[in-house]
C-alpha cells in the first residue's frame, strides 16, 4: 500500500507544509504541484527520509523544476503538473487527454486553488486546492492511498492549525 501526499500553491507558506508534512508523517512520498516551490525547498530537508516530486507553477519564476512529470506508484501511473499550461481554469478536457495519452491513471494539478476530484474519460482529475492561499474554501491538500494498480482513496483534507 502507498500513501502519497499531494500539496500545491502553498505561496510563501512554508508553516502550512511543515504542519501537513508532520500530520501525514510516514507518507511514501510527497508531490508538489507548484506555487511555493521555495516552501517545499525549505521544510523538506526536516523530513529527509520522504521522497518529494516535484514541478514549477507559473508563479515559481526562474525554477528549474519541470512543467510536469510522470511517475508510478505501486502499479498506478500518475501524470502531474501545476495546471496553467492546460488552461484548467476553464477547462479540464486537455488536461484528461494528456493525462490518457501518457497512459497514467491519475492527472494531478493545483493553479486553481480548488479542490476536485473528478474522473473523466478514464482519468481520475484529483487537485488538492491551495494549502496556503484560498478563495474562500479553507487551505487543503491531498491524500492519496494506492494498492496494487488500485486507487483506494482520494482524499482531501484541511491543514492543520498547530
Amino acid at each position: 500500500m502507498t500513501k502519497l501526499v499531494i500539496l500545491s500553491d502553498s505561496h510563501n507558506t512554508p508553516e502550512a507544509v511543515r504542519r501537513i508534512l508532520r500530520a501525514e508523517k510516514g507518507c511514501d512520498a510527497v508531490i508538489y504541484l507548484g506555487d511555493g516551490l521555495k516552501d517545499i525547498d525549505r521544510v523538506a530537508p526536516e523530513f529527509a527520509s520522504t521522497r518529494v516530486y516535484s514541478v514549477a507553477g507559473n508563479c515559481d519564476y526562474g525554477a528549474l523544476e519541470p512543467q510536469d512529470g510522470l511517475a508510478a506508484f505501486d502499479e498506478v501511473l500518475i501524470y502531474y503538473t501545476h495546471g496553467h499550461l492546460y488552461g484548467v481554469k476553464y477547462d479540464l478536457d486537455t488536461l484528461a487527454q494528456a493525462a490518457k495519452a501518457r497512459g497514467a491513471d491519475i492527472a494531478l494539478f493545483g493553479h486553481t486553488h480548488t479542490a476536485l476530484s473528478e474522473t473523466r474519460d478514464g482519468v481520475l482529475l484529483f487537485n488538492p486546492g491551495s494549502c496556503g492561499h484560498t478563495y474562500g474554501g479553507g487551505e487543503t491538500y491531498g491524500v492519496l492511498t494506492l494498492d496494487v494498480g488500485k486507487i483506494l482513496s482520494a482524499e482531501h483534507k484541511k491543514v492543520p492549525k498547530e
